[in-house]
């Protein structure tokens, strides 16, 4: 378990556990998260020589790509709850309703009920009729993955064949990560909405850079098989937003 104090030490430790040389650990962490793009050698041997210590973020997000604890003290303690009023949209349903199966249609061909309940879903979310959000765009032929609980939409994304995703709602977020799950399956690199500014934040902490359009909404490119290998990622994935809180927070 990582700790504030002696954390060079601990640092050291596990990058030596797990067969990292120092290079080779810095250029893991920049192209996990842009907060280590400006790591040297020389700044990661002065913090596990405990001669320099990383600051509160970094410490946390070095537990978090080893897939370790971190054991606050009362100081970071109260800094992390100053940050659980930051927005993440994890707004679980009353009644939570588990996939049963994905039905997969072409736009063209949805029935008008599932057309409608589309459309309206997207416009609550993003503030923006899909139709405008779909002229931001080139003409293209989109398909529409729509995930049920039984007879029951509980979440959608509609994306042509080249991984423009220009909808995407879901009923939570357990079922956002199944989506997202489902896209990779399809998808190396995507261009996606995302309508909540910390984790649009945390995205591009992750390399997903802001995608100019005509829309309202703010949509990001970046590599999708690279977000589901990356170790901040899958920490969001278990439920650990403490990380993306943070950061948010120090950004303001």
């Amino acid at each position: 378990m990582f700790k504030k104090e002696g954390f060079g030490r601990k640092l050291s430790q596990i990058r030596k556990a797990h067969k990292l040389s120092q290079l080779d650990f810095i250029a893991q962490l920049a192209n996990a998260h842009k907060e280590f793009s400006d790591i040297t050698q020389t700044t990661l041997s002065l913090w596990e020589n405990g001669k320099r210590e990383p600051s509160f973020l970094r410490r946390i997000a070095i537990a978090r790509f080893f897939a370790a604890e971190y054991e606050m003290d009362e100081a970071e303690q109260k800094l992390m709850d100053k940050t659980k009023m930051i927005d993440l949209g994890h707004r679980p349903s009353f009644y939570p309703m588990a996939m049963s199966g994905i039905t997969s249609v072409s736009f063209s061909d949805l029935t008008e009920t599932q057309r409608n309940i589309v459309k309206q879903g997207h416009l609550i979310a993003y503030n923006e009729a899909l139709t405008e959000t779909m002229a931001a765009f080139p003409p293209s032929d989109y398909n529409v993955d729509l995930f049920m609980n039984e007879n029951t939409i509980i979440g959608h994304y509609v994306a042509n064949k080249a991984g423009l995703v220009v909808s995407f709602c879901s009923i939570d977020s357990m079922i956002a990560i199944t989506m997202t799950l489902a896209l990779s399956k399809r998808f190396t690199a995507v261009i996606i909405p995302i309508r909540v500014p910390a984790i649009a934040s945390f995205f591009q902490d992750l390399h997903f850079e802001p995608y100019p359009t005509a829309s309202i909404i703010n949509f990001y490119k970046g590599n999708l098989q690279a977000l589901l290998s990356n170790p901040f990622f899958k920490d969001l994935l278990n439920k650990n937003a403490s990380l993306v809180r943070l950061s948010k927070a120090q950004k303001g």
